[in-house]
């Protein structure tokens, strides 16, 4: 049973045992901010912790999602268990509990920040199921080795970025947690993807993959008000940040990003659409690549996929490229994770200084008290 003191407890033991990565993720989404925004740290500060109070005040109609009854009270308390067990300054709580949503209501009314990442799942292989990832961003994000990735008995699930240009603005602001209500409700990917359809208002934009027990694969695109879902056919799957696959989310993000372009008066070629057809390009590869794997998958083919890069073909791993002639660098990879979900174990790889990921191997992480997946 969920109480108020519950989740005070749990997320305050757990921002105690992640402390100091907590204080440099709030660190750096508040610099983020101020750097968009051209403010103070007080100022964003103040806009952020306005921003929170009005969404905890925001409350849904719990006839519609009577699976939110209690919630304001209970998001309270999870905030302030954050707070103390990782020591936060008002400024940095407010960072971390509404940087996502207050950076695309409120900072990306033309444009987006460049978020890349990518997650990849085998339903078998000669180590049995295997998942990997690439947590691509700016060299200054902070990292740390990776955690287990499996949310439930009963389910995987994880998310990558999904920058929709001039989006919609939801109605619904309360701060639901839809992966926490997921976790909790939720036995099947079937049951998950009704779940987050029926919530579409509350969550993202994010592209998602959401796996089962019985290696059941859904694929969710989703801007702020939109959602496309697609179903594996044979437990392969993957997605990648800033693309669409499904051909009504593909649509409306062109239609969006052409829009964005025309806004800003900006000229087509520019930094912004070479970027954007770059992401399609990885998405294209990614499904030749994953459709080769498929053949005989193994723990090292996925490997070569997430970490592919070619000259003539494009890169899934990422290490700055200049994309466009006098543009900025694009993302670098910081780092790939590969799970071995019936082991336990974990592979993985991070950027040092001007290492790349690709070439550093880190030590494998072994998880104990989790649950296996076969």
């Amino acid at each position: 049973m969920w109480t108020i003191d519950s989740w005070y407890r749990e997320e305050r033991d757990n921002a105690r045992a992640n402390a100091g990565q907590i204080r440099k993720m709030a660190d750096h989404l508040l610099e983020g901010l101020q750097g968009h925004l051209n403010s103070s740290t007080d100022e964003t500060a103040r806009l952020l912790i306005e921003s929170n109070r009005k969404r905890l005040q925001a409350v849904p109609d719990f006839k519609r999602y009577p699976e939110l009854r209690g919630m304001p009270e209970l998001v309270a308390a999870g905030w302030r268990g954050l707070k103390e067990g990782a020591g936060l300054t008002d400024a940095q709580q407010a960072a971390y509990c509404d940087y996502n949503f207050f950076y695309h209501r409120h900072v990306c009314t033309g444009k987006v920040g460049k978020m890349g990442c990518s997650l990849v799942y085998f339903p078998t292989s000669d180590r049995g199921p295997i998942l990997a990832n690439n947590l691509d961003s700016s060299p200054s994000e902070p990292f740390g080795p990776p955690s287990w990735p499996v949310a439930s008995e009963h389910l995987i699930f994880g998310g990558v970025s999904s920058g929709v240009f001039l989006d919609e603005e939801s109605p619904e602001i309360f701060p639901a947690p839809v992966h926490k209500i997921v976790t909790r409700y939720c036995r099947t990917t079937d049951e998950a993807v009704e779940f987050y359809t029926r919530y579409k208002l509350f969550w993202g934009p994010s592209n998602m993959l959401v796996i089962d027990r019985n290696h059941n694969v859904a694929m969710i695109e989703k801007s702020s008000c939109r959602i496309g879902v697609r179903k594996s056919p044979d437990g392969f799957g993957f997605i990648t940040a800033m693309t669409a696959e499904d051909p009504g989310m593909s649509a409306y993000l062109a239609d969006r990003r052409a829009a964005s372009v025309k806004a800003r008066k900006l000229p087509d070629p520019c930094g912004d659409t070479v970027y954007w057809k770059a992401q399609d390009r990885r998405r294209l590869l990614m499904n030749e690549l994953l459709d080769d794997a498929r053949k005989n998958p193994t723990l090292e083919k996925l490997r070569q996929l997430i970490q592919f890069r070619s000259p003539e073909r494009g890169n899934v791993c990422g290490n700055g490229e200049i994309l466009f002639p006098g543009g900025n660098e694009s993302e670098y990879t910081l780092r790939t994770t590969i799970w071995l979900l019936r082991e336990g174990k974990a592979m993985w790889w991070g950027k040092d200084g001007n290492k790349p990921s690709f070439e550093n191997p880190k030590p494998d992480v072994t998880f104990n008290n989790v649950w296996l997946w076969d």
